[in-house]
């Protein structure tokens, strides 16, 4: 059997161990006990409420409407998304609830295991490790697995984020504009991801094409849902905003708890000093992506333990530099550091957070993965590049 051969037969065994993990150890239970109560259901309300004839973001009418229609009971006024993206589930607010979520959760787990296997194919071909140990860690993660329950949206962003890099990089970059279309489900997950694929875009003409596609495609969008919807935003600005932002996963909520009002200012100092280690990169080379993708999620804006299933992307990323450079062992170790935080730490952080009720240090976990990849490509930062490159010159 050739190496891609095993590669893929470990992928598809680790596979089907999480979605037996998912059908017969709890997840999948949980999640048929919650389909009128998790967070797909919410997402739902947001269609269907539309169809029903009632505006989502009519502060008096959203929340007694989506009770009516078989929704948890709102936690806001008005519906938590922007009217491009419950626009782009009209289709799904049009079935009945059950159905719709057992087509989102499929949906979503067909979607990240092939686009994890196109990561791994991509960036550790023939590595049957790093396959199968990923592959296990999608849904046996903590994250992954949580997204399932939730009916959230992290599986599937994930997938987005691995179309666009893969696509970039093979030179499709209309293919790549559509798929980052998704980021405007989220856009708080997505700040520095957008900076990072904006920035060589002055340098690299694959990138540049591709923010030529994205801008108008993402700006056609926005703007016709906006005037579908012309009186959305001062609602959700008034009302969602102030419940989203005030706590999550993310440096500024943990740093304010740990030190104050300052620690909001020392979150922002941290946020900027990351930055500026990101961009000591080459742009638009696989160490650049790797870096700011991870950093999108250490520094995000608002997040949860469950969007850190981003993180498989920045991974094999930076595995795959690795494997370039002939640091075969440095790669696996990576691979394998990061596959078991997400199988045995994260699930750690995640049961801290339901014992305090608040699962804001799971920070720690995206930012470990940042420190981790940062540290791992150091040697592949643009003044050690531009070194190694005059030193071959003058040896020859």
């Amino acid at each position: 059997m050739s190496r891609d051969r095993r590669a893929d037969a470990a992928f598809l065994i680790a596979i089907l161990a999480g979605v037996l993990f998912v059908a017969f150890l709890g997840p999948l239970g949980r999640r048929l006990e919650m389909v009128h109560q998790n967070d797909f259901s919410g997402i739902w309300s947001g269609p269907a409420t539309i169809l029903y004839g009632v505006n989502p973001w009519d502060p008096e009418r959203y929340a007694p409407t989506a009770i009516a229609l078989g929704t948890k009971t709102p936690d806001a006024l008005v519906d938590d998304y922007m009217p491009w993206e419950v626009l782009a589930l009209l289709p799904l607010g049009a079935l009945p609830l059950e159905t719709a979520a057992w087509i989102w959760m499929i949906g979503s787990m067909a979607l990240s295991a092939v686009a994890l296997r196109a990561l791994l194919r991509t960036f550790l071909p023939g590595r049957a490790v790093a396959h199968g140990a990923l592959g296990l860690a999608l849904f046996i993660g903590q994250p992954g697995f949580h997204a399932i329950v939730l009916g959230q949206w992290a599986l599937l962003l994930m997938s987005a984020v691995a179309a666009v890099v893969i696509a970039i990089r093979a030179g499709h970059t209309r293919r790549a504009a559509f798929a980052a279309l998704a980021f405007l489900a989220k856009p708080q997950l997505f700040v520095w991801t957008a900076i990072g694929l904006l920035i060589p875009a002055f340098s690299d003409e694959r990138f540049k094409r591709f923010a030529r596609y994205a801008v108008v495609l993402a700006g056609a969008v926005v703007v016709c849902a906006w005037l579908a919807f012309p009186d959305w935003f001062p609602a959700w600005a008034s009302d969602i905003l102030p419940r989203r932002t005030g706590r999550s996963a993310v440096l500024f909520s943990a740093f304010a708890q740990l030190f104050g009002p300052f620690g909001r200012v020392l979150a922002v100092a941290v946020i900027a000093g990351g930055i500026v280690v990101a961009s000591r990169f080459v742009p638009a080379s696989d160490p650049w992506l790797a870096v700011w993708l991870a950093l999108s999620s250490a520094g995000a804006i608002y997040s949860w333990s469950y969007d850190q299933v981003l993180l498989f992307v920045p991974l094999c990323i930076a595995s795959g530099v690795l494997v370039a450079a002939g640091r075969e062992r440095a790669a696996t170790r990576l691979v394998l550091a990061g596959a078991a935080t997400l199988l045995f730490i994260s699930p750690v952080f995640y049961a801290i957070g339901v014992a305090r009720r608040d699962e804001t240090f799971s920070v720690a976990i995206p930012v470990a993965f940042f420190l981790a990849i940062t540290w791992s490509l150091w040697p592949y930062r643009r003044g050690v590049i531009a070194e190694r490159s005059a030193q071959q010159v003058q040896a020859a």
